[in-house]
């Protein structure tokens, strides 16, 4: 057992310093004698951070290059800045606000979405709240779920939240291609097609811890 001399106490374990006064201790530790675990310390949320900051500031570069070599009438790189703003206030608040992630990103795209939709009308109405800002806050909501998934490691049962809002996300855009309310239809296409994609990673990979999930629920 180690001994502090300054503190006139006996230490425990296998230290170095007096957990007290931090001054150095005599005598021989041992591992066996140690009271608490040693909790090793990741590193792979603050990794990810960066990696998407990397990524983020990467395609902003790229978008404005294109944009400057080959300009075209529509501002287009304004539309990707905006979504990975998006992206990143929407990961921020619902990492903030992780005990209830569903009902965050819910409302998010719905303020944004109405929001989008009366400055849309309030201007004379382009109808570019519907074929630009729904469907790209749509696929902005299930990138920052998917993400939000994978860092806070969440269980079966947000991924079964996680499936329902996925599908909410696709009837979107496609209630308005049926209803023929586009001028430009690529946006919701590409909202659509992740939406499919994701639904079917998700059930192709957890399908299993669903469906064992459901039948504890249902008393199946």
């Amino acid at each position: 057992m180690q001994y502090c001399e300054h503190c006139k106490v006996h230490i425990r374990g296998n230290r170095k310093y007096c957990p007290l006064c931090q001054n150095t201790l005599s005598g021989l530790g041992s591992e066996e004698e140690e009271l608490f675990p040693d909790i090793p310390v990741t590193y792979q949320y603050n990794l990810m951070i960066r990696v998407m900051m990397f990524i983020s500031i990467s395609i902003v570069v790229v978008s404005l290059a294109v944009n400057a070599m080959f300009p075209v009438n529509v501002n287009w790189p304004m539309f990707i800045i905006f979504g990975i703003l998006c992206i990143w206030i929407s990961l921020a608040m619902v990492i903030r606000k992780r005990h209830n992630i569903p009902k965050s990103v819910i409302w998010q795209v719905g303020v944004i979405s109405v929001l989008a939709v009366l400055w849309d009308w309030k201007t004379g109405w382009r109808g570019w709240s519907l074929d630009y800002v729904i469907p790209i806050v749509c696929v902005v909501a299930m990138i920052v779920m998917y993400i939000t998934a994978k860092i806070m490691r969440l269980g079966v049962r947000d991924f079964i939240i996680y499936i329902v809002l996925d599908s909410i996300f696709g009837i979107i855009p496609i209630l308005f291609l049926l209803l023929n309310l586009l001028h430009v239809k690529y946006p919701s296409v590409i909202s659509i097609s992740i939406s499919v994609l994701s639904l079917a990673a998700v059930i192709l990979f957890e399908g299993d811890n669903i469906r064992e999930e459901l039948n504890k629920r249902m008393h199946l």
